[in-house]
């Protein structure tokens, strides 16, 4: 888990909690109102932190389908193997790492937005630099 993650779900339960707290100086028909608010808002935002990562999944596994799809009509004879960044924020953007089977040294990064697919960058895995050869992938 990200410490963003943890910050923003101990804002969420600070803030539910001091509104909870809050509805004590309040008249008490007032105050259910606000613990069931409170408690729905408490709710949603639980729900949501624990189906963010499923989101993401099936976001980047749409996305790792379009490369392929694209890759196959690029080159048709020749196998890769495709990898996320591990990232685990909703983007319209995803970035996936390529490297092909012909180039095992090389990693091509994409990015993946809607329908857009997109070359952005390549490196040497081992830190050589990427003008020391000739890719044979380079789109851009």
């Amino acid at each position: 888990m990200y410490p963003t993650t943890i910050i923003e779900l101990a804002l969420l339960l600070g803030a539910t909690l001091g509104i909870g707290l809050l509805a004590f100086l309040l008249p008490e028909k007032i105050r259910k109102i606000i613990w069931v608010i409170s408690c729905l808002v408490l709710i949603i935002g639980i729900t949501f932190y624990g189906a963010r990562p499923f989101i993401v999944q099936h976001q980047t596994n749409r996305a790792i389908e379009e490369l392929d799809k694209r890759l196959e009509v690029l080159y048709p004879e020749d196998l890769w193997c495709i990898t996320d960044t591990d990232e685990h924020k909703i983007k319209t953007v995803v970035y996936l790492h390529v490297i092909f089977e012909s180039e095992p040294d090389l990693v091509y990064e994409y990015t993946v937005e809607a329908s857009t697919i997109e070359q952005v960058g390549m490196w040497m895995l081992s830190g050589h630099s990427v003008d020391e050869s000739e890719p044979q992938h380079k789109e851009y």
